[in-house]
């Protein structure tokens, strides 16, 4: 009897395609190692800047409040508010800049909601003062070097980092109301 042969015959392959695939191989391979070593040095890189030492925050800390008083007041003549500014979250980079968020009214003297800035020698700079890269490039150096806090508060931005968004917004988790 007969076996039928259904393919299962050994050919003889071209060292040439022997060589080719061995070389996309070996690149596919060096390519993935390549792109590991290069998202662990992105990822260093962009990571949160450590915290200063004790020493290093006494020392910095009275040059930061002082920047802080030179922007607070040209934030407030920014504003021009006739109340006090509800501040969030302000701190000083170890570049001198400071970033924060700021509650204030608007021009119709309606609350506005936090609001995300920081300054460039010693004026603030909001979002709708530039194009969106270059703010949220600027922000995002902020938010990975606080190095002096200057103001505790709120991180989040939004009405719901307000005063009054703290009494009527809540937190969500799976569609279920949780307390914070």
């Amino acid at each position: 009897m007969a076996a039928l042969d259904f393919g299962a015959r050994r050919r003889q392959t071209s060292a040439a395609a022997l060589v080719f695939s061995s070389i996309a191989v070996i690149g596919a391979l060096g390519a993935v190692v390549v792109t590991g070593f290069d998202v662990a040095r992105f990822e260093r890189d962009n990571a949160t800047l450590p915290p200063p030492s004790p020493e290093q925050a006494a020392r910095y800390a009275p040059l930061a409040r002082t920047n802080w008083r030179i922007a607070h007041a040209n934030l407030e003549a920014r504003l021009k508010q006739a109340s006090p500014l509800e501040l969030g979250a302000v701190w000083s980079t170890r570049t001198g800049r400071i970033c924060g968020l700021v509650n204030g009214r608007g021009s119709f003297g309606g609350l506005t909601a936090m609001a995300r800035f920081y300054t460039v020698d010693q004026q603030p700079v909001f979002h709708r003062d530039i194009d969106h890269l270059s703010f949220q490039h600027a922000w995002f150096q902020c938010r990975r070097d606080p190095y002096v806090m200057l103001n505790q508060g709120t991180m989040e931005p939004g009405f719901c980092g307000t005063e009054l968004g703290r009494r009527r917004c809540y937190a969500v988790k799976n569609g279920v109301r949780v307390e914070p």
